[in-house]
């Protein structure tokens, strides 16, 4: 069988559309059906890739020409061995490395301000923007509760302040910086100036 797809330039594309599409279907069961650095998906991949070099050097070799099984083999093992290199070099390092900076920005928002951007309410669950550099972020958000003050409700568009991060989840009080503090307090220095000016 192996022969008859291989001499045959349409079976090659239709094997390779089919591992295509196995490949994509058995992502969900990578993590289950796995061999150290090599799972499911990248078997159908490294078939998909050997069944397209094989296309290509087909489609230079003359007419009535085809490659042998035993060169077929030894390109999806060669494809094998370079799955697993890259799996091993590439894919799994730069994976644990987003992983861990993931895991590590969302704790880094502990003690940042923000502002709600969805109401959160004392058993809800909310959302807040916050600024990380030059980006922003929408977090789940909840009510701190071991605050001195209980704090039933925070409307959207109130500043708030990080206090915890438990589970992905912000924690969260409202906060009035000392821009903000500023802005709010009413002159003391010259009581009589608002009345001079209406007049």
């Amino acid at each position: 069988m192996i022969e008859t797809i291989l001499s045959n330039q349409t079976y090659m594309q239709i094997a390779f559309v089919t591992f295509l599409i196995l490949a994509l279907l058995m992502l969900p069961l990578r993590d289950i059906l796995t061999i150290g650095f090599f799972d499911i998906s990248d078997l159908f991949v490294s078939i998909m890739i050997a069944v397209f070099i094989g296309y290509i050097i087909n489609d230079r070799l003359p007419e009535n020409d085809s490659i042998s099984v035993g060169l077929f083999t030894f390109l999806f093992i060669t494809v094998v061995i370079g799955v697993v290199l890259l799996n091993i070099f590439v894919i799994i390092p730069f994976r644990s490395r987003s992983e861990n900076s993931s895991a590590t920005s969302i704790h880094q928002l502990e003690g940042k301000e923000g502002t709600v951007s969805i109401s959160i309410t004392a058993d809800g669950v909310g959302e807040v923007l916050m600024y990380t550099g030059f980006t922003k972020i929408n977090r789940m958000a909840k009510i701190y509760e071991n605050s001195s003050e209980p704090v039933t409700f925070i409307e959207q568009g109130t500043n708030i302040l990080v206090m915890d991060v438990k589970d992905s989840m912000l924690y969260v009080l409202p906060y009035t910086n000392a821009i903000q503090a500023a802005k709010e307090q009413q002159p003391t220095w010259n009581p009589n100036t608002k009345n001079r000016k209406r007049k």
